[in-house]
C-alpha cells in the first residue's frame, strides 16, 4: 500500500504565489495515491496488468464510478514501486481548470517521485501564467529526457478537466515525451480523441468496465473475505448477476445486504440510489427523461431509439450515455446493440414508472411493435404483456409458438399458460401442441400429459389421424419425451425409435427423438449402438433453438465417457459446447434458456470436482444451480446437487450439504424418480459416515438397499452398484450388521467391467480392496488397490481415492497396504504436498490478506529478507516486522517458511485429506 510521507519522497516544494497569479498554493495530497480501504480483496488477473504499463506509453482506466479504477491504478503504483519503477501521481479537480495549473501540478507530481525532475517548472513561481504550454511542456520533457530509469505517471480523474483543457495541456507533452515515461490517464468518460489519435494500438492499453467488474470466482471471493458462506451456490449467481460485477454494488451488498436468502433482489441501496441520481441531475431535463424511459427496456439499439424518441435525441442521448460511460456495454459481440447495468436500469424504470406514468405504456408497445416487426417475438412478448395488449400478444403467440418453442424459448409458452387459460376451441392445433411441448419441457409432466391426451382424443375423430399421420406421430414423439423425463428410458427410446423410422419429422422433432434413443443406449451400456446414433441436426441459419438439443446431446455423450473414465474427452466435448452456444446467442444479441446451459456446466463442476479443482467445480456450480432443476435431466441433477453437497462438507459446512441434499430428495419425490431418491440416500450415507453418524448412516443404507431389491421394468445398475457401496463404506467404519457377499461383489464387478462402466467399478473395487486388507487379506486387496490407482491414474478421478470414508481405518489401513501403492496415492493427488494443507484452506486464509501483507508474503516466498522487503516496498523493516506478525495470526502460521508454504499450495488442485 502507498502511504502518505513515504521516506524515499522528499517534501514538495513549499510554493506560495502572489495573488496575480492562477496557481495557488500547492495541494500536496493531490502527489499520493489515496491510501488503500482495509479489506480490498487481491484480483491477480488486473494486478498482472501492472507489467504491461511499462510496456505501453499510455494506458486508460475509463469506467464509471464505483468500479475501482483509482484502487487499481494505486496497487499498480504500489507494485511498480516495489519493481524499482519511479511512480509519480496526480489527482486533478475542477480547481485545475487551466492549461498552466495542470502542467505545473504535473510538474509538481514528477518533482514528488524525484527531485530532480520538474524543478524548471516550478522554479518559475509566479511568471508561470506568462508562459506558453509548449515552453512549460517542453521544459517538463527536457528534465525527463535526462532522467535514467522508467517512471510511470499516474493522472486519476480526468474527467473533472474539460476536454479542450485537456487536449492543450497534455497532447503535446504526450506526444514529445520520451521513451521511458509511460502515463496511466483514469477517467469516468471516454479521453478525447485528440488526445491518444497519434497512439499505435500496440502502444496504448485500455480498460474499461468489462475489465474492471468483478468475475465470479472474484465475487465468490470478495463474498468470503466479509466472511460471508451463501446458501447455495445458486445464490452466488444471483449475487453476481443482479450487481453485474460492479464493485460499489457489492460493497453495498455487504454493508446492507440488499438480497433475500434466495439471492432475490429486495431495493437498491441508498447510497447507490444517490449516485444514480446525481448522474441523472448532470444532464439536461429531455436527456434525463428518454433516459428514464430507456429503463424499461432488456436492450436497446440506436435504430429502435430513433423510433421511439426521435433520430436527434436518440443520437445526442447516445453519445452522452457513450462519452459519460454511463453504465452502457454493448451486448455481445454486437457494438450497436446495448444494454444498461441492471441497478441502474432498475432505478431508471422506477424514476420512469414515478415521475412519467402516462407515457410508459405508449412507450412499452410502441417497442414491442418495433421487435415483432423483426421478428424479436420474445421481446415483443414481454413488452407486450407488460404494456397489457393482451389481444395483440395472442395474435403474436399464434403466429410464433412453434418457432419459440424450436429457439428454446418455451419458458414463454409456459409463463402465458400460466397467465392465462385459452379455451381448446379457440387455439389453432399447432398452438396446443406447442404448448403440451412446452409444458412437458418446463417438467409439467402431469399437464403435458393432459392437453396430449386431448390432443389424441379430438385427432382421433378425424380423417388420416392413423399411424400414417403427421400429427400422429408427433404426439407419439412427444409421449416418448415425457416417458424419458419420467426416467422410463428404455420403453422411451424404444418408442422414439419407432417414431423416427415412421417418416421424416421436423428437425427439431428429430432431434428430440435422437436424443431419447441415445439416453436409452447409455442407461443400458449398450455402447455399440451408442456411438452410432446419427448426429442431432444443427443448422445456423434456424436459428440457435436447435442448440438446445445438442447441448443435450453433448451432455448426454459427456455422461458416456465420464462412465468409462474418459474424463478429458467428456470436458473436452462440454466446454465446446458451450462455446458455441455463447458464440451462437451472442450473434443474435439473445440470451439462450438459463437450463441449457445448466446442464453442461453441471456436469463440468462434477468432472472439476472428480479431478479435484474444487475452485472450477464452485464457478460451474455457480452458475446453473438456479437453473439446472429446469433442465429435466435427472443425471445433470444429480451431478449438481451432489458435487455441491460434497463440498459444502470439504468446506466445513455440513449442516448446508445436508440441506442441499434434502432439496435434492424433494426433486426425486416430486417427479417420482427412483433411480435419483437411490443416489440421494448414497450421498446420505457418505454424509454421514464422514460425520460420524452411526445410525443415520444405517437407516440410509436400509432404505437404498430396500429401494434396490424393488422390482423395475425399468431396472439399471445405478441402484444395485449404490446398495453394494453402502454396505461396504458401512463395513470399512467397523459396521457390519451382516456378513459382506463377497461373491455377489465380486459378480457386480464383473458386470461392471463388462460393460465398461469405469467409474463405478473403480468406487466397489476401491471399497472392496479396502475392506480386503482391513481383514488381514492382502493378497486379495492389494491387486484391487493397485488397479484402481492405475485407473485412476488414467482417468484423473482422484477424488474416488480422496472421499473414500474409512473413519478411524484409516490409520490401520496404512499397515496393511504396500509402500508403492501410498506412495501412488501421494504422486497422484500433488508431488511434495503429501499431507499438506488443502488448496482450499490456502485459498481462504490468502483471502484474509490485505493487499501489502500478500505482496510481502510473495516477497518472502521468493526469500527476501525483512530489510530486502522494506526496500522494495519503500517503507520502514518496522513495518515490515508489524506486517508479518499480522501474516502470522491470519494464516495461523508460526515462521516465515510456513507462510511461504502456504502461499505455495494456493493452486487449484486439491489434495489428500490426512
Amino acid at each position: 500500500m502507498i502511504m502518505k510521507g513515504r521516506a524515499l519522497n522528499p517534501p514538495v516544494p513549499n510554493i506560495i504565489f502572489s495573488s496575480a497569479s492562477d496557481v495557488p498554493l500547492l495541494l500536496a495530497t493531490k502527489l499520493s495515491p489515496p491510501r488503500l480501504a482495509r479489506g480490498i480483496l487481491p484480483r491477480p488477473r488486473l494486478e498482472r496488468l501492472a507489467e504491461q504499463v511499462t510496456d505501453r506509453s499510455i494506458t486508460v482506466l475509463k469506467a464509471p464510478p464505483g468500479f475501482g479504477k483509482t484502487t487499481l491504478a494505486s496497487i499498480w503504483a504500489d507494485s511498480l514501486a516495489a519493481q524499482g519503477v519511479a511512480v509519480a501521481w496526480l489527482s486533478l479537480d475542477e480547481q485545475d481548470e487551466s492549461v498552466q495549473r495542470l502542467l505545473f501540478y504535473l510538474a509538481a507530481a514528477l518533482n514528488h517521485a524525484d527531485p530532480c525532475l520538474g524543478r524548471s517548472c516550478l522554479g518559475l513561481q509566479t511568471e508561470l501564467t506568462f508562459f506558453s504550454m509548449e515552453t512549460l511542456a517542453s521544459l517538463l520533457i527536457n528534465e525527463l529526457i535526462g532522467f535514467d530509469r522508467p517512471l510511470v505517471l499516474f493522472v486519476d480523474d480526468c474527467h473533472r478537466i474539460g476536454d479542450p483543457v485537456l487536449v492543450n495541456a497534455l497532447r503535446f507533452f504526450i506526444e514529445r515525451a520520451p521513451q521511458h515515461l509511460h502515463m496511466v490517464l483514469i477517467s469516468r468518460r471516454e479521453l478525447p480523441v485528440a488526445l491518444l489519435e497519434k497512439r499505435y494500438v500496440d502502444d496504448l492499453l485500455e480498460l474499461d468496465s468489462c475489465q474492471l467488474r468483478f468475475s465470479l470466482e472474484e465475487t465468490r471471493d470478495l463474498l468470503r473475505k466479509a466472511g460471508l458462506e451463501l446458501e447455495q451456490a445458486g445464490d452466488l449467481s444471483a449475487i453476481h448477476q443482479d450487481t453485474d460485477g460492479w464493485i460499489a454494488a457489492l460493497r453495498a451488498f455487504l454493508l446492507a445486504p440488499q438480497f433475500d436468502a434466495r439471492g432475490e433482489p429486495r431495493a437498491t441501496s441508498r447510497g447507490i440510489c444517490l449516485l444514480f441520481d446525481d448522474l441523472l441531475n448532470s444532464l439536461d431535463g429531455p436527456s434525463r427523461n428518454y433516459l428514464c424511459q430507456l429503463g424499461l427496456l432488456d436492450k436497446f439499439s440506436t435504430a429502435l431509439i430513433c423510433e421511439l424518441i426521435g433520430a436527434q435525441p436518440a443520437r445526442q442521448l447516445m453519445g452522452e450515455l457513450q462519452r459519460r460511460q454511463l453504465f452502457i456495454s454493448t451486448l455481445g459481440e454486437h457494438e450497436h446493440w446495448f444494454k444498461l447495468h441492471p441497478l441502474f436500469r432498475r432505478h431508471l424504470k422506477r424514476t420512469c414508472l414515478d415521475q412519467q406514468p402516462d407515457v410508459v405504456a405508449d412507450f412499452r408497445f410502441r417497442a414491442a411493435q418495433w421487435f415483432a416487426k423483426r421478428d424479436h417475438w420474445l421481446d415483443a412478448i414481454k413488452l407486450g404483456l407488460e404494456a397489457e395488449q393482451v389481444e395483440q400478444v395472442r395474435e403474436w403467440i399464434n403466429r410464433c409458438a412453434m418457432e419459440l418453442l424450436e429457439r428454446g424459448d418455451f419458458s414463454t409458452l409456459v409463463m402465458l399458460e400460466k397467465r392465462w387459460k385459452l379455451e381448446a376451441g379457440d387455439v389453432s392445433l399447432p398452438l396446443r401442441m406447442a404448448r403440451a411441448w412446452a409444458m412437458g419441457l418446463a417438467l409439467e409432466v402431469n399437464v403435458a400429459e393432459t392437453l396430449l391426451n386431448e390432443l389424441e382424443s379430438d385427432l382421433g375423430g378425424r380423417q388420416q389421424s392413423g399411424p400414417a399421420s403427421r400429427d400422429y406421430w408427433e404426439m407419439q414423439s412427444l409421449r416418448a419425451m415425457l416417458l424419458g423425463l419420467a426416467d422410463h428410458n428404455e420403453t422411451s427410446g424404444a418408442l422414439a425409435a419407432r417414431c423416427y423410422q415412421a417418416m421424416q419429422h421436423r428437425p427439431w422433432i428429430t432431434n428430440v427423438l435422437l436424443n431419447l434413443i441415445s439416453c436409452s443406449h447409455y442407461h443400458a451400456g449398450r455402447w455399440d449402438a451408442f456411438y452410432t446414433v446419427p448426429p442431432t441436426f444443427v443448422d445456423g441459419r434456424q436459428g440457435p433453438g436447435l442448440l438446445f438439443h445438442d447441448c443435450y446431446r453433448q451432455s448426454i455423450n459427456a455422461l458416456g465417457e465420464c462412465a468409462q473414465g474418459r474424463l478429458q474427452d467428456a470436458q473436452s466435448g462440454l466446454e465446446y459446447v458451450l462455446e458455441r452456444i455463447e458464440h451462437s446467442f451472442n450473434a443474435r444479441m439473445e440470451s439462450p434458456n438459463p437450463a441449457l446451459l445448466a446442464l453442461p456446466n453441471a456436469l463440468l463442476a462434477q468432472l472439476h470436482y472428480w479431478r479435484g479443482d474444487h475452485a472450477a467445480s464452485e464457478t460451474h456450480l455457480a452458475k446453473c444451480m438456479d437453473f439446472i432443476a429446469m433442465g429435466g435431466f435427472l443425471d445433470c441433477l444429480a451431478a449438481g446437487y451432489c458435487t455441491q453437497a460434497r463440498l459444502q462438507w470439504h468446506q466445513g459446512a455440513a449442516t448446508r450439504a445436508r440441506r442441499t441434499l434434502e432439496q435434492l430428495d424433494v426433486l426425486a419425490t416430486r417427479h417420482a424418480w427412483q433411480r435419483l431418491r437411490a443416489r440421494v440416500l448414497l450421498e446420505r450415507v457418505w454424509l454421514n459416515l464422514q460425520d460420524n453418524k452411526i445410525r443415520e448412516a444405517l437407516s440410509c443404507s436400509h432404505a437404498l438397499v430396500e429401494l434396490a431389491s424393488h422390482a423395475d421394468a425399468e431396472a439399471t445398475l445405478d441402484k444395485r452398484v449404490y446398495a453394494q457401496l453402502s454396505l461396504l463404506w458401512l463395513a470399512l467404519c467397523g459396521i457390519e450388521e451382516t456378513p459382506i457377499q463377497v461373491e455377489n461383489i465380486e459378480a457386480l464387478l464383473a458386470l461392471l467391467q463388462e460393460r465398461q462402466l469405469e467409474l463405478m467399478y473403480c468406487d466397489i473395487a476401491l471399497a472392496l480392496g479396502a475392506y480386503h486388507c482391513l481383514r488381514g487379506l492382502s493378497e486379495h486387496g492389494q491387486p484391487l488397490l493397485d488397479e484402481v490407482l492405475l485407473r485412476s491414474q488414467g482417468s484423473g478421478a482422484i477424488s474416488l481415492l480422496q472421499d473414500l470414508p474409512l473413519g478411524q481405518a484409516c490409520e490401520r489401513l496404512a499397515d496393511y497396504v504396500a509402500a508403492q501403492w501410498k506412495e501412488g496415492v501421494d504422486a497422484l493427488f500433488a508431488t511434495g504436498q503429501r499431507l499438506g494443507p488443502s488448496a482450499h484452506s490456502c485459498n481462504a486464509a490468502l483471502l484474509g490478506l490485505t493487499v501489502k501483507e500478500r505482496q510481502v508474503v510473495q516477497l518472502v516466498a521468493e526469500g527476501k529478507s525483512n530489510k530486502q522487503i522494506a526496500r522494495d516496498l519503500n517503507v520502514t523493516p518496522e513495518t515490515i516486522k508489524s506486517h508479518m506478525k499480522s501474516i502470522f495470526a491470519k494464516l495461523k502460521v508460526e515462521s516465515r517458511a510456513q507462510a511461504a508454504v502456504m502461499l505455495q499450495n494456493a493452486q487449484p488442485l486439491q489434495v489428500a485429506r490426512a
